[in-house]
């Protein structure tokens, strides 16, 4: 058995038991309280931001500066997402446009028994992938 065990000091326990666990900030904190009390005093529903407002008034004045810039962090955070979203969702509506254009050359090409390049039938399994997440 380690000399921690033999001699453990309160705060030395605390910290070895704890430092392997993601740390909650305040915010996390007051806003999980904040939603678990309105739950149960409306059941009914309530706003995303009655959540953040009930949180904001319980958290210790000496926590708010960095609550703040968690708050502007995870705005800035979602802002980039939404970003890289509509890129993505951009980039997959172009290729099912290609993708609906190529898949129409087929249609047509195998309607009137003519044959079908390797470079028609590799453009829609390229296409096929990158909108089922494999990539080109």
């Amino acid at each position: 058995m380690s000399t921690f065990f033999q001699n453990p000091e309160p705060d030395t326990i605390f910290e070895q038991i704890t430092s392997g666990l993601r740390r909650v900030s305040p915010l996390a904190a007051m806003f999980d309280a904040a939603e678990d009390k309105l739950l149960a005093d409306r059941p009914e529903g309530f706003h995303p931001e009655d959540i953040g407002r009930l949180a904001w008034e319980w958290l210790p004045e000496t926590e708010r500066d960095e609550a703040f810039d968690q708050l502007l962090y995870t705005y800035w955070s979602a802002r980039e997402n939404d970003r890289e979203e509509l890129v993505r969702y951009e980039l997959e509506q172009a290729a099912r446009g290609a993708l609906r254009s190529r898949l129409g050359e087929y249609e047509a090409l195998t309607a009137l028994g003519s044959p079908v390049s390797r470079e028609l039938v590799g453009d829609i399994a390229a296409l096929a992938r990158t909108l089922l997440g494999g990539g080109r």
